[in-house]
């Protein structure tokens, strides 16, 4: 196997193996109580690295990904895009503006040591009047993955 595969497929056994530790929600609730709160969620359940986590905050209006997707290979390596992507030092929630229908659009800043980039989370209401995050526009993150591959590399 080359070794970019075997390097890939440590990754995704590695996130695979993390427990739902870090993300702040209770055991067995998925989604959050707001749009704010999900957006809060989402991103510690990325910087932890924490699949579960982030399956359960990551969702649509009919409830989290784990419960859509159910092919569990594709589920984590969805995650792993978004972890890579979205992984961050720190970060700010700039504004929180109505979406279409009743979203709520979320302008975020992020930092990754020396890097910083604005971006737009979409949440959604969901069953159990639950907030996940449904969307998130990758497009200005992504030095902040090709940083993360250097930094791996030393």
């Amino acid at each position: 196997m080359k070794r970019r595969t075997v390097m890939a497929l440590m990754l995704v056994l590695g996130a695979a193996c993390k427990s739902a530790g870090g993300s702040g929600a209770p055991v067995g609730v998925v989604g959050a109580t707001g749009p704010r709160q999900a957006a809060e969620q989402f991103l510690a359940s990325i910087r932890s690295e924490d699949v579960q986590a982030t399956s359960i905050i990551w969702g649509s209006s009919k409830g989290p990904a784990r419960e859509l997707i159910r092919d569990r290979v594709e589920l984590e390596k969805r995650i792993l895009v978004m972890q890579c992507n979205l992984n961050h030092d720190s970060y700010r929630i700039i504004t929180d503006v109505p979406g279409e229908g009743m979203k709520r659009n979320l302008k975020l800043e992020l930092r990754r040591g020396t890097l910083t980039a604005q971006t737009t989370m979409v949440a959604t209401p969901g069953p159990n009047q639950r907030w996940f995050i449904e969307n998130t526009d990758l497009a200005p993150l992504r030095g902040f993955c090709s940083s993360q591959a250097q930094e791996s590399r030393k």
